[in-house]
């Protein structure tokens, strides 16, 4: 069941058969809360993980459709089944992530790993990636990192505790948040903030 797309795209299909006009009304279905992990070895990024608190609403659906023996928590089989059905509605997205360097898009690659808690009915999925190839973030090499569903349906905020964990790199490495103006969505209205990650 394509879960995330499913009750994700409800909002957008009701926005395009409605002749009011989008931008004085409409509003994510989905608000996402987001934190970032980056590894890294002698100035180079070798693997990524993203962690997604999903709102209490969408956290409900998700407990209602994969915590089978209601217990508000996800055993190893509930755990597995939501990762594969979030794997196989977020792949053809790019799971949200558009990573650049040097003006050139970067793929993410198939999850490695993926992990799923319940707490105080908020849902958490971590997806786990490990690049095919360490990405060299040396001084001059930065990667930025934004996180955006175009179709604004869902919505992501980067936590304001700890946005970003750097693993490695200690005293070489940092990150800094710059909002994108440039990159602005769903008719301008929306103006994504991108991670740049950079070691020296």
């Amino acid at each position: 069941m394509k879960t995330f797309r499913v009750l994700s795209r409800l909002l957008a299909l009701s926005l395009l058969s409605c002749a009011a006009p989008v931008a004085a009304w409409a509003h994510p279905d989905i608000a996402i809360t987001a934190r970032l992990h980056f590894d890294l070895q002698a100035g180079r990024l070798t693997a990524i993980a993203e962690s997604f608190a999903f709102d209490a609403t969408h956290s409900r659906r998700l407990l209602d459709l994969y915590d089978g023996d209601a217990d508000g928590a996800f055993d190893a089989g509930e755990m597995a089944a939501l990762g594969r059905s979030l794997a196989e509605d977020l792949e053809p997205l790019g799971y949200f992530t558009e990573m650049r360097q040097d003006g050139r898009a970067l793929l993410l690659p198939v999850p490695a790993a993926f992990h799923a808690t319940s707490e105080a009915g908020i849902v958490t999925v971590t997806l786990g990636f490990r690049l095919d190839a360490p990405l060299d973030v040396s001084e001059g090499r930065s990667v930025e990192i934004v996180l955006r569903d175009r179709d604004y349906t869902a919505a992501f905020r980067l936590t304001d505790a700890t946005p970003v964990i750097l693993r490695g790199g200690e005293g070489a490495c940092g990150y800094r948040l710059q909002d994108r103006p440039d990159l602005a969505y769903f008719g301008g209205l929306v103006v994504p903030q991108a991670i740049v990650l950079f070691c020296r």
